[in-house]
């Protein structure tokens, strides 16, 4: 299974994307077929390039003083391979050293050259993940970078199939002048790979790949080298918390369960998902109603065939349809429902000429769309037995400013008029941070309209232009925060869905972790809503990074978790209670992202995020009543739980996120319905 991503070509060039700007789409060029293997390459599949790749020209390398520590990770390569002999099998072998750790999500490894003599030989450094890995060549000639998927057989020539298929996606070189010292390799939390010669960086590349082992091996017939691995240093930190300074009160997390797909689920599937939803805490259901498709006598809202497809590709319906029966049961567990439509359906619809004569065709009618709105919440209140908590007043699409007032005060007028009195309103939201602050600021144009809203809300799907620089997104959250004033925010969508994006990789997750902590601490966020929280698909990259989990036919329809997005979001999610307070948390390292929470009875829930590439010791200056519990999510844990440590310090490995705790998890205490 391979994303499109990966069907697009080779990246030649040592900068990010060679011309690329902040969130511009990466310019790639063909890659021709991989050629095949045989007995006499030993079944080794190299993918390279057909062409030669253009060195940049680094210039004189500086010098470099090695630590005063003891070497210990030693290599040393000959002059002539080792050739192995076995039976009929001819397998030449190149001479290899294995490192036997297994590597963070984040780090920066270097090895020190103490000898280094090509000839007619290079010293390949590889990286390897369960999906892919890239490979650092060097010898007396220069520098040589490439990454490579080979987790299909799609990546490899199918007419002389390969014993391994692979595929090169990136590669760049670099020339330099003067003696090696060192190569230091960096896989960061921007989703960046570079490589640096004697501390001076040579190449950069993007890169999505996780990778988990490393290993040195001697390629060609002439030359030898050695050296030794340096060790990772662990630096320092702190976190004073500061419980008197309070930020927002937590509404809770959640996200869409589309009914299509919560429908394919089997009786046990069903089961577990329920035990999922109290575990994660994702106890507020976004709704996405029947929208164009509801009919003139609204008695349509759960009726599954009018369920919306939507723009995934060759996947099945997802969303746009109501499930009461499911609505019951989150609220059952103490959950709340948000409720909004998308596009209207037709008879809701009119043409409008504003003050300056200008006609806009098919804009809500706000008699029409209040009325709907209304009806929505009678059904709930039948069906559900309450309302939903809270209503938008549209997604996404974007109307004549003078509509959104209209249809604000016509709502909550009906609403009122109804007996909703207690059902909030939230702001209209944007698909993007940037437009959804000239729509508040559209919105405050009606003091009237601004003062019927009660909550603000926005996407912010323009984050992922900032992937690579994430503090980047910063100043445009301070904006939306001067824009909305002190009117509580829902996040209310989250998600990955640019096409260069789709990809299992856990540091893209960690990405998105870190737009979660942002939208926290400095957005203020009340709710941290994803787009879907199960969702319907036969190709899988559309569930990578879009849902957080999927239904698994092989595993007899039961929910899985679609990639490494769930564990990252249920660092948050899990211990972080609805009615919780923010509290400061200022850390003394820029890359160590803190948030702390206090609730009831000295409840208290503090999740750390280490972007950095070295391991943290931090010190955690916050006093109170002990916690219980600590979770990891890494690429190795998937929100692994094991008792708090007893001090006031924890080690926090590069690209993990610790959540400390005294509270339990969620758990389903009563039978759903429906099942």
């Amino acid at each position: 299974m391979i994303s499109r991503r990966r069907f697009m070509g080779t990246v030649s060039g040592s900068a990010l994307l060679p011309g690329m700007a902040l969130g511009a789409e990466p310019q790639l060029t063909a890659t021709p077929a991989l050629p095949g293997t045989s007995p006499e390459n030993g079944g080794q599949a190299h993918a390279v390039a057909a062409e030669p790749v253009a060195a940049k020209d680094v210039g004189v390398l500086p010098a470099w003083s090695p630590p005063t520590t003891t070497p210990t990770d030693r290599f040393q390569f000959d002059a002539s391979p080792e050739k192995l002999q076995g039976g009929h099998w001819r397998v030449p072998g190149l001479p290899r050293r294995y490192f036997e750790e297994f590597l963070p999500a984040t780090f920066e490894r270097t090895l020190v050259i103490e000898q280094l003599e090509s000839k007619q030989g290079r010293l390949e450094w590889i990286f390897t993940g369960e999906y892919g890995g890239f490979t650092i060549a060097v010898s007396d000639k220069g520098l040589h970078v490439s990454q490579r998927y080979y987790d299909s057989f799609g990546l490899g020539n199918l007419e002389k199939p390969q014993r391994h298929p692979e595929r090169i996606t990136a590669e760049s070189a670099a020339a330099f002048q003067g003696r090696l010292r060192t190569i230091t390799v960096r896989l960061d939390a921007q989703l960046s790979l570079s490589v640096l010669l004697n501390g001076k960086e040579a190449i950069r590349q993007s890169c999505f790949l996780d990778v988990r082992r490393h290993q040195l091996a001697w390629e060609g017939s002439e030359g030898a080298a050695g050296g030794y691995l340096l060790e990772p240093e662990t630096t320092g930190a702190s976190v004073d918390v500061n419980p008197a300074q309070t930020h927002q009160t937590m509404l809770g997390f959640g996200g869409i369960t589309t009914p299509t797909a919560y429908m394919q689920l089997s009786a046990e599937g069903k089961r577990r998902w329920w035990k999922l939803l109290a575990e994660y805490n994702l106890l507020l259901q976004r709704e996405f109603p029947v929208g164009a498709q509801l009919n003139a006598a609204m008695d349509n809202w759960d009726h599954l065939p009018d369920a919306m497809p939507h723009y995934y590709s060759d996947n099945f319906p997802n969303g746009e349809i109501s499930d009461f029966t499911y609505l019951r049961n989150i609220r059952r567990m103490g959950g709340k429902v948000l409720f909004e439509f998308w596009a209207l359906p037709p008879w809701a619809l009119q043409n409008w000429t504003d003050a300056q004569g200008k006609m806009h065709e098919g804009v809500p009618n706000p008699e029409l769309y209040a009325r709907a709105m209304v009806r929505y919440c009678q059904v709930s209140r039948d069906r559900v037995g309450a309302p939903p908590d809270i209503v938008g007043i549209q997604n996404e699409l974007p109307q004549p400013p003078e509509i959104w007032h209209q249809m604000t005060l016509r709502l909550r007028a009906e609403l009122d008029k109804a007996g909703f009195s207690s059902v909030k309103i939230h702001l209209r939201d944007d698909g993007i941070l940037a437009s959804g602050i000239e729509c508040a600021r559209a919105f405050r144009q009606s003091s009237a309209a601004w003062n019927d809203i009660d909550y603000v809300a926005t996407h912010l799907y323009d984050y992922q232009k900032c992937l690579h620089d994430p503090d980047h997104y910063d100043p445009l959250l301070a904006q939306w925060r001067d824009a909305v004033g002190t009117k509580p925010f829902l996040s209310t969508e989250i998600c990955i869905n640019r096409p260069e994006f789709q990809d299992r990789s856990y540091r893209l997750a960690l990405g998105m972790g870190q737009l979660y902590h942002k939208n926290l601490a400095l957005a203020n966020a009340s709710a941290l809503i994803y787009c879907w929280l199960l969702l319907n698909v036969e190709q899988p990259s559309f569930g990578w990074t879009r849902s957080l989990f999927v239904p698994d036919p092989a595993r007899g329809f039961l929910p899985v978790t679609s990639s490494y997005q769930a564990r990252v979001f249920g660092a948050y999610s899990r211990r972080i209670r609805a009615g919780m307070v923010r509290v400061e948390a200022p850390a003394s390292n820029p890359d160590l992202l803190a948030t702390a929470f206090v609730g009831n009875a000295g409840a208290r829930t503090f999740v750390l995020l280490n972007r950095s590439l070295a391991p943290q010791r931090v010190r955690i200056n916050w006093h109170g009543k002990p916690f219980r519990f600590l979770e990891w999510a890494s690429p190795y844990e998937e929100n692994t739980v094991s008792p708090a440590p007893t001090g006031d310090e924890i080690v926090v490995p590069p690209g993990a996120i610790a959540t400390l705790s005294t509270e339990e998890l969620g758990g389903l205490e009563f039978a759903p319905e429906g099942m």
